[in-house]
């Protein structure tokens, strides 16, 4: 009664084990795809405002060159430049605004009596037809402390056309609802007359990229749950009736074996009769009889020779392999099939070591085995030993072999592990 119990324990275990596989994995999945978002959502801020400022930075260097030579060592009075070449900046830097793509492209200098003043300008279209835009010389009250700080820290002499200019100290910023992003740049004429170039950019489109990423990530996210929902339903469902399925049959096999102590395919023992003779030997350990030792095998991807060459090759596969067992084993050994392709050896009067011995030898023998060469065919065993100072149960033990044999398997099969 006590193997039975074991067996639904073990089907358990391993229904438990490949759902606990398929949440992880599902976590995982998630937990990567997350990561992935986030890293992904500044990468690609990261990547856009590192574009914008370049974008800036050029329009900034190239707003000089649209200004005559020395407009800047000339921009000392309202009265310093005419209507006309005012008139003359605003169209070009509104011209060279629309194909930059900025917003606003700007002139300022800090006049004797520090009052900050707007020297040149773009203007929309809208603007020049309605006489708003601003001209030469027009306050700017507005000045922010980025700008009037950039005036203490000049870092570019503005010499010829052409040059290209490396700035130390060039603050590019953005406005606090994130839709404008601005650059500020000094310069000094050759007469040492500072003024400052600004440009603004809108960059709100950044966020609607931005925005546009995460939901299109989201709909992924939900696309994904909802396509693996119907696979774990249908995963789960398949292990609930390989369960039932396996219960059904292995109660009708011990019900079957109880008829008989012999396998009728093998010709070895039956779960049944090996039931009783672990009850036996057992009983006997704890008498301070002699320790024994106990192998369980099984034939690796044998699910693989039924479905390759059909169940009555698989049968007469099982018959050679049990065979094997009997003439590689002593006629005191306790042999019999366990169930399916999985067999048990209780090897009496011994210990690990020397089940492990035996487990070699009967593993290398299937190796070696002439008529089984074809199928390929490899066993996989875990042994242990009943031993009086041990002082484990006989489900205890089962159990202790039972993982020697997964590790077996795990480790890569056609081999043999000890309980350690």
């Amino acid at each position: 009664m006590s193997i039975y119990i074991m067996s639904k324990r073990n089907i358990f275990i391993i229904m438990k084990r490949e759902t606990m596989k398929m949440i992880g994995a599902i976590g995982f999945t998630i937990s990567v795809l997350t990561i992935y978002s986030f890293l992904n959502y500044f990468y690609e801020k990261n990547r856009l405002i590192a574009q914008i400022d370049k974008q800036l930075y050029s329009a900034a260097v190239a707003v000089p060159f649209v200004l005559i030579n020395d407009f800047h060592d000339r921009t000392i009075t309202s009265t310093s430049i005419s209507l006309d070449e005012d008139n003359q900046n605003i169209k070009n830097l509104s011209k060279l605004n629309d194909q930059l793509g900025t917003k606003f492209l700007y002139t300022v200098i800090r006049d004797n009596n520090g009052q900050y003043r707007i020297t040149s300008s773009s203007a929309l279209t809208s603007e020049i037809k309605e006489n708003k835009e601003v001209h030469y010389f027009m306050p700017y009250p507005d000045a922010s402390d980025t700008l009037k700080t950039s005036f203490e820290h000049p870092s570019i002499n503005f010499i010829k056309p052409n040059k290209i200019y490396k700035a130390l100290y060039v603050p590019i910023f953005s406005d606090r609802w994130g839709t404008y992003r601005s650059i500020i740049l000094p310069i000094a004429t050759l007469k040492g007359n500072l003024y400052i170039v600004g440009v603004d950019m809108d960059i709100s489109y950044v966020n609607n990229i931005l925005k546009e990423n995460t939901l299109k990530t989201l709909l992924s996210f939900l696309l994904f749950l909802i396509a693996i929902i119907p696979i774990v339903m249908t995963y789960n469902s398949m292990l609930k009736r390989k369960h039932e399925e396996y219960q059904e049959v292995h109660k009708l096999y011990i019900d079957h074996s109880k008829l008989s102590t012999t396998d009728s395919l093998t010709q070895l023992y039956n779960r049944y009769k090996i039931d009783n003779e672990l009850q036996i030997q057992y009983k006997n350990l704890q008498r301070g009889g002699n320790p024994f030792a106990l192998l369980i095998l099984d034939l690796d991807y044998f699910k693989n020779i039924n479905d390759q060459y059909g169940h009555q090759v698989g049968d007469e596969v099982l018959k050679l392999f049990a065979n094997i067992l009997k003439e590689h084993s002593k006629s005191t050994d306790i042999v019999g099939r366990w169930g399916g392709e999985e067999f048990m050896i209780i090897y009496p009067d011994s210990d690990l070591n020397k089940g492990f011995d035996l487990a070699e030898k009967l593993r290398l023998a299937v190796n070696e085995s002439k008529e089984t060469l074809r199928y390929n065919l490899t066993v996989s065993i875990g042994v242990g030993a009943g031993v009086y100072e041990n002082n484990i149960t006989l489900t205890q033990l089962l159990k202790s072999v039972d993982e020697a044999l997964y590790q077996a398997k795990k480790m890569g099969r056609n081999q043999t592990r000890k309980v350690r």
